[in-house]
């Protein structure tokens, strides 16, 4: 079977109906004439099949990602909604039929998914009336597969899920919440402006934002190094029975409630032994929240 299958694209009445916008601003101290976006916008589906896939690589520009573990999937089912937007309805429609999702397999059975927009038409200066159309494309992404041994995930705004894979899993969103589930394998999850949760994982885990809490729950047996970092938002984290290391806590505003290990340190920093110091650690930092840490009793 060809490695990159097709697409197929589909679209009902109710998909298609346009949807418009209308934003109006007025400076009236400043003298300034209002200013005016008329928008129009089409939806569609994409979808396609992919056999002997053994791991995935997703980028896409705009929108979520979610990655579902089935049992009863037989191949790697992808299915994308797509939005796209023009100052006409029948230009809106017209990219929608444009957009392209590709799924590409290799001889690994790595399979590289993407959506493809079709160019966007130069932006023209503002109209005497104030009017300006402008055009923005999205595509929200479901993966359904019986099981995958590594997952890269990458896009520029919308939320990640993810559950019950293995292997690393790196997963970036410039603007969404990401969230794991159950998953056995090394995480790295990095969001600019988003909550991060992850509960049932193992380690090493990497969890960054840069606005957002981040709330972490390791498996019973999960033992490895732990690094949680925001710079605004509380940050809590349940250690497994089976970790053993040491946790470092810091934050510049907030209190730091550590429990299950033996606690040195005061104010807004401190730290905390469980079992072998030297077997793992455990860094967390956050600019401007509560840091809570619970060690499971052994």
């Amino acid at each position: 079977m060809n490695s990159q299958t097709t697409h197929r694209f589909a679209r009902t009445s109710q998909l298609v109906r346009p949807f418009r916008a209308l934003l109006i601003c007025a400076l009236p101290i400043f003298g300034l004439s209002a200013c005016v976006i008329n928008s129009a916008s089409s939806k569609g589906q994409l979808a396609q099949s992919v056999e002997g896939a053994k791991s995935v690589v997703v980028t896409t520009e705009n929108g979520g990602v979610e990655l579902i573990q089935d049992a009863s999937a037989t191949t790697m089912q992808i299915s994308a909604t797509i939005r796209c937007s023009a100052d006409t309805i029948e230009k809106a429609e017209a990219r929608v039929k444009a957009t392209k999702l590709t799924a590409v397999r290799d001889a690994d059975g790595r399979v590289r998914v993407a959506v493809e927009f079709p160019p966007h038409e130069s932006a023209g200066a503002v109209d005497s009336m104030g009017s300006y159309s402008g055009s923005q494309d999205s595509a929200s992404l479901v993966i359904r597969a019986a099981s995958l041994d590594a997952i890269e995930v990458s896009t520029s705004n919308g939320r990640i899920d993810v559950g019950a894979f293995r292997g690393v899993a790196k997963l970036s969103t410039s603007n969404g919440a990401i969230e794991v589930k159950d998953h056995a394998g090394p995480v790295e999850a990095r969001s600019t402006n988003g909550a991060i949760r992850a509960s049932g994982v193992l380690a090493p885990i990497v969890a960054e934002t840069s606005n957002g809490r981040i709330e972490i729950s390791l498996a019973p047996a999960a033992q490895g190094d732990v690094n949680l970092e925001t710079s605004n938002g509380s940050v809590s984290l349940e250690l497994g029975a089976g970790w053993e290391g040491t946790v470092t806590a810091d934050t510049s505003n907030g209190k730091i409630d550590l429990s299950g290990g033996e606690v040195a340190g005061k104010g807004d920093k401190k730290t905390m032994t469980i079992g072998d110091a030297a077997k793992a650690k455990a860094v967390i930092d956050t600019s401007n929240g509560r840091v809570t840490v619970r060690a499971a009793t052994k």
